[in-house]
């Protein structure tokens, strides 16, 4: 009797142990994902935590239990400490730049940090010992035949991760991999930002490292500056050139008698990390080959001896920007610029024409990705009466339309020219939140009918000149094709064109691809 109630009184505080260091451990993964997760996000990672911590505790050997709880604590531990560390150092959630940063660090450079960053590694180090404590400690009041449930559990939840991930690749996008949206759920989602700067990192290395051996000849323009300029998310339907009754485009109104004006051109993709990179390299709707992306514009403007610059207003990594970012790479000058507007992309654009030579430059805008608002500054506010969402988002159409006429005027007495192409359009559609959208799935015609023009100078010879209105339904998917007949580059073994000739006997089943990776045809969209 008095064993039994011994044996009591040591279980007890035992068993409160455990219970305590469960709760505790369960309120740092609440309170660190809780400052910058959203709150289902914050559930998932909470439930798969709690799932693992009870499975190390249903394991009765002690060898397997320490080996597992060290391959799968200590990588929490670790995501709590950077999402804490850029948190505290910074206000804001572990991104992508942080991850890019520290696959980046040389090894000197890390020790220095970790000598800088010396609380965050006592942190690092308290949480793995407490999770590892919390695993092994007081008995678990579990019957053995119950003891793999929590396993069962850990399991089946892990499993409808991958499924509602497999779910969103075929239903809605598949430009973020299915391994990235299954950890964004787990405990260690700080892993998703690092596993896209690695893919990022090779992306790049791959288009920088093979390109192709180009044999090409060159005819004469007549042209010495090109910049190619690419829009975002700019509609026809709402450009007052394509019979828009608002007056969102008188600059390139005036200029109609320089412009070979794309009345039907369809982008490729209603997205932008499909549609430029499918406009700017090899790569094709009809067959998708990401090998091809080494084989661009700018690649084979470098072998046919331009000068090439790039600067960009959008982001630089991520998913959505990391084949760009690579073909941008390439170019022998470039330049992101973070804050501000699309004008600050000027200055860049003068200093890169002063310099001698024949040169291309491509000025990549933010146009008017949603929130159009934000696209253009107050002053440029100049279209009332209309809804808000139809007055920010037309502001912000005439906003690049005054870019435009800046660019015009820059280049106007001199052999230049600019091609110009919004990457896609967008959804309008009043009944929802968001007015102005992608398209995604199965798109509108709406969303992929896409402003495409090409604008000569004054001092460009006529002969060198195409323009009026092109009325053939025309993909952007052969931009890269396009551009190489207008700077006159002209591969060996195909027949010698210019821009006239080649759109002359264009003839194309015109296709795009959605979100998902589906193929429609142009004709058969309403």
């Amino acid at each position: 009797m008095s064993t039994l109630f011994s044996q009591k009184l040591v279980d007890t505080p035992s068993r409160l142990a455990a219970f305590l260091t469960v709760v505790i451990s369960l309120l740092i993964v609440i309170g660190v994902n809780i400052i910058n997760a959203k709150y289902n996000a914050v559930i998932n990672r909470t439930l798969v935590f709690v799932l693992i911590l009870l499975t190390l505790k249903c394991i009765n050997n002690k060898f397997i239990k320490n080996v597992l709880a060290v391959v799968l604590l200590i990588p929490v531990a670790a995501d709590l400490t950077l999402q804490l560390y850029a948190w505290n150092n910074f206000n804001s959630a572990f991104s992508y730049g942080f991850a890019l940063s520290v696959l980046n660090t040389t090894p000197g450079e890390a020790s220095s940090m970790l000598g800088l960053y010396w609380r965050e590694c006592i942190i690092f180090v308290a949480f793995s010992a407490l999770f590892i404590y919390t695993a092994n400690t007081g008995g678990w009041p579990v019957a053995p035949r119950f003891r793999r449930w929590p396993g069962i559990a850990l399991a089946l939840t892990l499993a409808a991760f991958i499924g509602q991930a497999w779910q969103h690749q075929l239903r809605r996008s598949n430009v973020e991999s299915m391994a990235q949206r299954v950890v964004q759920a787990t405990p260690v989602s700080t892993a998703k930002v690092f596993m896209q700067a690695i893919e990022d990192n090779a992306v790049v290395a791959n288009i920088g490292n093979n390109i192709p051996d180009y044999k090409l000849t060159l005819s004469d323009t007549g042209i010495e500056n090109y910049v190619l300029i690419i829009g975002e998310s700019e509609r026809t339907a709402n450009m007052g050139i394509y019979g828009y009754p608002r007056d969102t485009t008188p600059e390139l109104e005036k200029q109609k008698s320089q412009l070979l004006l794309f009345r039907n051109a369809v982008t490729p993709a209603p997205v932008t990390i499909m549609a430029v990179p499918l406009a700017m390299t090899a790569d094709t709707v009809s067959k998708r080959d990401p090998h091809k992306y080494s084989d661009n514009v700018i690649n084979i403007a470098n072998k046919a001896g331009y000068d090439t610059y790039w600067f960009s207003r959008q982001g630089k990594g991520g998913a959505h920007n990391n084949v760009i970012t690579g073909i941008a790479m390439n170019t022998k000058e470039h330049q992101w610029v973070e804050g501000g507007y699309d004008e600050d992309l000027l200055p860049l654009l003068n200093e890169a024409l002063k310099k001698p030579g024949k040169k291309i430059i491509v000025l990549h805008l933010y146009g008017s990705h949603e929130p159009a608002c934000r696209r253009f500054p107050a002053n440029q506010a100049v279209l009332h009466g209309g809804s808000e969402a139809d007055d920010c988002y037309d502001n912000s159409v005439r906003y690049t339309d005054t870019l435009m006429g800046d660019v015009f005027r820059t280049l106007e007495n001199s052999r230049s020219s600019v091609m110009y192409f919004s990457d896609h359009g967008l959804i309008r559609d009043p009944q929802r939140s968001v007015v102005y959208s992608h398209g995604n799935v199965n798109p509108p015609r709406e969303a992929l009918h896409i402003p495409m023009f090409i604008w000569y100078g004054q001092q460009v010879d006529p002969k060198n000149k195409f323009i009026g209105d092109y009325n053939k339904p025309w993909s952007a998917d052969d931009v890269n094709t396009l551009a190489e007949l207008w700077l006159g580059i002209h591969r060996q073994g195909e027949p010698v064109q210019s821009v006239q000739s080649w759109l002359g006997s264009y003839d194309k089943n015109v296709t795009v691809l959605d979100t998902t990776g589906k193929s429609y045809e142009w004709r058969n969209i309403r």
